[in-house]
């Protein structure tokens, strides 16, 4: 057996598999986000420790499984963003400023004033934004120096539960990757030069940089009583969610894409060989580190602003489906199937927070309904809703193809995804044919795999016999011909009001 845990922006979840592949528990715990001020996003590493603990607990219960036949364990991980800062200790110095905060704007531009972002994308494969954690990492430099003087590391999220687990502080090549400014991608390694440049110092971060399923450590004897983990039982290095979430369906070779909708949306591409763009996010993947690339693009809010609308517009639809006990996204699904595909001309812009990351790299974007007349009703909006979370599939897709990267295969997974009617429009927007896989249990799966394949047990390749039920969604010919012209119109409206935004934002600052 296996034990693979995701810690994620919302929520940790734990999964136990045979050798098979088979499912025989899991467990989900919610956690939140500290948002201090508006674009900031915090969190503190107990939040996700205890969660970790709970859910590996819950899972060992459900299973009834004997701790001392788990072969090996992986824990993966959201974007830590700074990464958190702790004393020799090991303590927590403050919380991690985590991927979603996009407070080091100053930073950035310091960063391209002093090294020059051709120079930054020519070593890391990655431009400089305050996505990237150099970036974060310099904010608590320049803005907290007393807790930057006690810095003694710079941990992960899940190098921190693995510290507690084994002893051992690591870090694996996907984390090292996104920090951006200081890692050689062509190297595989921590770039010297930059780090002196930067001014961020080496001893911050391990010497050795792991391989995702290099073991680590073993389970201590001090950590058995609270997880219920047997001592001695081997841990990986582990990896960044979003790679360890493709790799769970299937994207292993060159050419796949991994589409994933949840709260935010993930397209992520595999590479055997660097075809690098200033629009895409670079890194090792975590399965054949060494030389394949996980690359990816998307939007902050895909199923969220699903969620929005449910909360927001739909309240009929969701006290019915709440009284009927049917899913009210089911209900809106209903509606918008009647609706024509463009919405009869209503274009929906899926960036409901101020800013977004690749392929936009915008500070200042925000949503837009435009095209809205009287004729229009809430089924029309709801449609329009799923057509623009599509449509920004295709931005990402569209940014592949002009970097050279071949798309292959590409699979759709998560929440979004469950709907019959957004998948078809996901196929119908971009003109791909998409493999669904349903009930995918996520990152989870991928780190049980790997802990498999460090422990000699499985191989990467395995996860195809893991993994095989799947649908075919093909694109509806005519239904192509109508998006590809109103793709031509969803371009148009949100650079046409990139000025507008940056306007907006720069009224509002001079409001507070």
């Amino acid at each position: 057996m296996f034990l693979g845990t995701d810690i994620g922006t919302f929520g940790t979840k734990t999964i136990l598999v045979d050798a098979s592949g088979k499912i025989l528990a899991e467990s989900f715990i919610e956690t939140d986000v500290i948002i201090p001020k508006p674009g900031w996003a915090e969190q503190w590493p107990k939040v996700w420790l205890n969660a970790y603990i709970e859910s590996v607990k819950e899972v060992l219960k459900k299973s009834k499984a004997d701790p001392k036949d788990i072969g090996g364990i992986s824990v993966s991980g959201l974007y830590t963003g700074s990464g958190i800062p702790v004393d020799k200790d090991f303590r927590p110095l403050r919380p991690a400023i985590i991927w979603m905060d996009r407070r080091a704007v100053q930073e950035a531009e310091w960063m391209k004033a002093e090294i020059g972002e051709e120079e930054i994308f020519k070593k890391t494969g990655n431009i400089i934004d305050p996505f990237f954690g150099i970036t974060k990492i310099l904010w608590i430099k320049r803005n907290e120096p007393k807790i930057w003087d006690k810095i003694h590391q710079l941990v992960t999220s899940y190098g921190f539960v693995t510290h507690y687990l084994t002893g051992v502080n690591c870090i694996d090549h996907s984390s090292a990757g996104v920090i951006g400014g200081i890692y050689d991608i062509h190297k595989r390694g921590w770039s010297d030069e930059l780090m002196q440049e930067l001014g961020v110092p080496r001893e911050f971060f391990p010497e050795r940089i792991n391989w995702s399923k290099d073991i680590v450590g073993e389970v201590r004897a001090e950590c058995t009583e609270k997880t219920g983990l047997a001592k001695g039982t081997p841990v990986v290095a582990g990896g960044i969610d979003a790679p360890m979430s493709s790799l769970s369906v299937t994207a292993l070779n060159d050419g796949d894409l991994a589409s994933m909708i949840g709260t935010s949306m993930c397209n992520g591409f595999i590479q055997d060989k660097p075809r690098l763009s200033r629009r895409l996010v670079n890194m090792p993947h975590v399965a054949y580190d060494e030389k394949k690339l996980y690359c990816f693009a998307g939007i902050i809010t895909a199923g969220a602003v699903v969620r929005w609308f449910r909360d927001n517009i739909a309240l009929q639809e969701k006290s019915v489906g709440e009284r009927a006990g049917i899913s009210a996204y089911a209900l809106l699904d209903k509606m918008a199937e009647k609706i024509p595909p463009g919405a009869d001309g209503v274009i929906f812009t899926p960036h409901m927070t101020v800013g977004e990351r690749a392929p936009y790299w915008n500070p200042y974007l925000r949503s837009c309904i435009f095209g809205l007349t009287l004729y229009h009703t809430q089924a029309h909006l709801f449609r329009a809703f799923l057509e623009g979370v599509a449509f920004a599939i295709r931005d990402s897709i569209e940014v592949a193809r002009e970097a050279g990267i071949p798309l292959k295969r590409a699979i759709l997974v998560d929440g979004g995804a469950k709907s019959p009617l957004w998948r078809q429009i996901i196929a119908d927007v971009t003109g791909v044919e998409f493999t669904y896989i349903k009930g995918a249990p996520g990152a989870p799966l991928g780190d049980a795999l790997i802990a498999g394949v460090g422990t000699g047990h499985l191989k990467y390749e395995t996860i195809f016999d893991w993994v095989k039920a799947a649908q075919k969604v093909k694109p509806i010919k005519e239904n192509v011909e109508r998006y590809n012209a109103l793709y031509e119109v969803y371009v148009k409206v949100r650079e046409s009001l990139q000025e507008c935004y940056k306007l907006l934002a720069e009224k509002m600052k001079t409001q507070r």
